[in-house]
């Protein structure tokens, strides 16, 4: 598993992302608990901020002091034109007028419409030439900005619709919509009003439209109702926008075939259990399952357990995902792949990749620690034309505590080793100063971390380095949060170059020696006999 990069983190976090990286990300934060944190961590600073910006907590005596410190000024006069008056005017008469709200049954298409666009996957390409896309032009506008709900897909499996924004000019807006405090709510209901609790949506700009798209994976099947979106800030001006756009699945589900699978397999300590396939118009879902079996996974505990002795249980468990993954092939019955999802299926490319994989959904029962069983939805983009499709196991990913460890001084760096498939090379080891937010009248607070960067080159299939923790020459040992990246750029050997970072916000002070530890690794299995099932009846 190759962890997203910052910058990628953020924008997830600020949802200024395509759906196929949204849906990326979302899948990776599912089994990173280190980038799940980083993400938590991302959203509370921007509240902070926000609140510390609007609200900060001043001092009783903050006036007396600023007044204190003043120093007279000539206040020069500013020429105003006439016109700037005449805009104030009809603003404000917009606003005694109040809300207005237009349906025009004439919409002029933007070259084909959003969803006939590669700014969209193909499963809602491929939908929007079906009677599951419509037309929709419903506006609200006030303030002197318009919101317009153009287009809407309906499709048993997922529901999207696109909008814009305009100013009084016309001009095309920032379609983002700041859910934060719920000052804008997009909510589905069904018919009696009752608004439906989505595990999942997704939000996009496409080419200056939003894109709102909600998974209907895991609701109680209803046949019509309706998206409410109720926005009170568009672009830093408060108003009133709402917009109830109507919804009729009866023609999606009517579209819908699903097949009980009911099939289970177990391999290497792992059981899989395919479930289900649903065919849709825009997406084929493959519902399963995946745990270790109880031998093997009391094994397991009794392994965490021994580092959580050795170490802590919290660098022994809070960040490294122990839940066994696997890999797999789509095939026709000719054995043709049509997709494949988590493979190792690209010589050039040093990490598992997908094929025509829409996104995907996951939970495990029970706490993270006690290593349960995780359920999944895979959504892949339908074949055209009806086929008997195949699923093939192909790879499983399982990942065990380790007992590799390596020693360095940190004033005779680089320091080079070899383990397991990689030769990696400690650049450097840094203290660093970190600034962030904090709800006082000191809204920066100064943090200090210790960074070790690690570079060199693994081979393609070398098992993920899951988890570290770093100890000093006194015994002392550091929790560690760790990143990294798998480049396409290969050494001399084939070997793929692979970047990490190591990060402890406990160490103060780079001493002379320290010794890395990795806790844990992610092997990847591919399976001698592959396990083939027919996702037809």
């Amino acid at each position: 598993m190759t962890c997203p990069k910052e910058d990628e983190l953020l924008a997830f976090t600020d949802n200024m992302m395509e759906d196929h990286e949204l849906e990326r990300i979302t899948r990776h934060l599912q089994g990173c608990m280190y980038c799940h944190q980083q993400v938590e961590v991302m959203r509370y600073e921007q509240e902070v901020l926000k609140e510390t910006l609007m609200e900060p907590a001043l001092n009783d005596d903050f006036a007396d002091m600023i007044i204190a410190g003043l120093q007279p000024y000539e206040k020069k006069r500013k020429k105003i034109r006439p016109w700037k008056y005449a805009l104030g005017t009809a603003a404000a008469l917009i606003l005694a007028a109040g809300v207005t709200l237009s349906v025009s049954p004439s919409f002029a298409e933007l070259l084909g419409g959003i969803f006939k666009s590669d700014r969209v996957d193909e499963g809602l390409q491929l939908a929007s030439d079906t009677e599951l896309a419509e037309q929709v032009d419903i506006a609200v506008e006030d303030q002197g900005i318009t919101l317009q709900v153009e287009e809407l897909i309906v499709d048993a499996s997922r529901i999207a619709f696109s909008y814009k924004i305009t100013n009084k000019s016309g001009k095309m807006l920032d379609p983002y919509l700041d859910d934060n405090d719920k000052k804008n709510m997009i909510t589905l209901h069904n018919e009696s009003g009752k608004e439906i609790e989505l595990s999942s949506w997704g939000w996009s700009n496409a080419d200056d439209h939003g894109v709102v798209e909600f998974s209907l994976h895991d609701i109680e099947p209803f046949m019509k109702g309706f998206i409410r979106m109720d926005v009170t800030e568009i672009t830093g001006k408060t108003g009133n926008w709402r917009i109830e756009i109507p919804v009729d699945l009866t023609a999606a589900y009517a579209k819908q075939l699903a097949v009980k699978i009911d099939k289970s397999y177990e391999v290497d300590g792992v059981e899989i259990d395919l479930d289900q396939v649903k065919y849709s118009t825009s997406t084929t879902e493959i519902f399963y399952s995946t745990a270790y079996t109880e031998s093997a996974k009391q094994e397991l505990l009794k392994d965490i357990e021994e580092k959580g002795r050795q170490f802590s249980k919290e660098i022994a468990t809070d960040f490294i995902g122990y839940h066994p993954r696997i890999g797999y092939r789509i095939e026709d019955e000719q054995g043709e792949v049509k997709g494949y999802y988590n493979l190792f299926a690209n010589e050039e490319l040093g990490h598992p990749v997908d094929l025509n994989m829409i996104g995907g959904y996951g939970k495990w029962e029970g706490e993270h620690e006690e290593v349960g069983k995780t359920s999944m939805v895979d959504t892949f983009v339908p074949e055209q034309e009806e086929e008997h499709l195949y699923f093939v196991l192909d790879t499983i990913y399982k990942t065990k505590t380790s007992d590799f460890s390596v020693t360095f001084n940190t004033d005779k760096l680089p320091y080079t080793f070899e383990y397991n498939g990689y030769e990696l090379t400690i650049d450097s080891v840094e203290r660093e100063a970190d600034y962030s937010l904090q709800k006082s009248w000191k809204p920066i607070r100064r943090e200090v971390t210790t960074r070790v960067k690690l570079s060199g080159h693994a081979e393609q299939q070398a098992p993920e380095l899951a988890g570290w923790a770093l100890e000093d020459a006194k015994g002392t040992v550091y929790q560690i949060f760790n990143s990294g990246a798998t480049l396409d750029e290969r050494d001399a050997e084939g070997r793929f170059k692979r970047e990490i970072e190591l990060i402890s916000y406990d160490l103060q002070k780079v001493p002379e020696e320290l010794t890395l530890h990795l806790i844990a690794e992610t092997e990847a299995v591919k399976l001698d006999k592959e396990w083939r099932v027919p996702l037809f009846k």
